[in-house]
This record gives C-alpha cells, structure tokens and sequence, in this order.
C-alpha cells in the first residue's frame, strides 16, 4: 500500500489512537504537531542567595516553573559544606532522581525546584539580617550558608529540641524556620 493509502485508511477509523499508531509506523508527524515548550529562563541563579531573597514572588515563581537545574542540589550541598547525600535527604528528594538528572542536565520538578529554592532564601535571609545589622566588619567575613548549616543541624527549643534541618522538606517547614531566623533578628526567643 502506498503512504497516502496508509494514512487515508487508518484515519477512516473511528478511533484517533489508531491513527496515529499508524502515522507513526510509517514515519509520518504526530497528529498533534506538538512540540516540546521551551523553557522560559529564569530571572536568576538559585545560588545568588541575596536575590533568591529580595526578588519578588511573580520572579521566584518563574524560576520554580522553569526547574531548578538538579546539579544545583549538588552545589548547593557543597556552599553549605555538607555531603550530597545529607542535603538530598534535607530536601527530601530522591538520590536516584538527582543523580540520573544531574547527568542530563535536566530540571527538578515544581515542588523539587521550590524546596531548593527555599532554602537558598533561607541563606539570602541569613545574609541579609547580617548586611543590615549596621557593622560592615561582621559582614565582611561571614559566611551566611555556613551559619545557617550550623544553626539547621542544632536542637531548637522553639522547635521542641528537633533539629531545623529536618523542617526543610516542605515549604510550610522552611517558612517556619524563616519565622525563627526573623525572631532572632528581632530579638525574640528562637
């Protein structure tokens, strides 16, 4: 039978996924045409921890839609001085799933995306409070990822002595600790 013959009867079916098993046995296009979308690039870096930070929701929600690249975890793990492993398990995510799309060069997923994202806020939280504490000598040798670490993998009382770290798994956990942190700046029990 010809291409044209082919095409003609397996669309005569009534049932579309018929035809489209058959336009694709004989190489012809999908019939939706549709193409993979192009990711939109996001607005910044999920490692520029000041702007995770300030920027606004309608920006940050653009950098979760177009996926936190997954060998940011691995980087992330590595400004916190922690292993890979310790923050994959932080953010609940799975090893496996991390490995095989670091090795692609692929995105997180939206929820994945916003738990990273998260806890880069949480650093650029950190970094912010010490850069309007009004001493600039404090500032210049902090290291706000390794403060946070610290402060993540302590007992808290506020938390009834569980450790913060394990509050990062979610967003309603990460605005918790947000809370904390602002406490501290403020002077509260935290």
């Amino acid at each position: 039978m010809a291409r044209r013959e082919i095409t003609e009867a397996s669309t005569s079916h009534t049932k579309a996924g018929r035809a489209v098993t058959a336009k694709r046995a004989i190489g012809a296009e999908p019939v939706s045409g549709r193409k993979k979308p192009k990711m939109q690039k996001a607005p910044f870096d999920v490692l520029d921890f000041r702007k995770a930070y300030h920027s606004s929701s309608a920006d940050r929600i653009q950098v979760i839609k177009a996926g936190v690249l997954a060998k940011k975890v691995y980087a992330l793990a590595s400004v916190l001085k922690i292993s890979q492993d310790v923050m994959i398990k932080r953010l609940g995510l799975s090893s496996s799933t991390v490995s095989r799309k670091a090795q692609a060069d692929d995105t997180l997923t939206t929820d994945q995306s916003e738990r990273v994202l998260g806890l880069s806020k949480l650093i650029g939280l950190v970094q912010t409070i010490v850069d309007e504490s009004g001493d600039p000598d404090a500032a210049k040798g902090f290291d706000a990822a390794v403060w946070l670490e610290e402060w993540l993998s302590q007992p808290n009382p506020a938390l009834g002595g569980m450790l913060p770290s394990t509050y990062l798994d979610t967003h309603e956990g990460q605005e918790i600790l947000r809370a904390l942190i602002m406490q501290m700046q403020s002077g509260a029990y935290a």
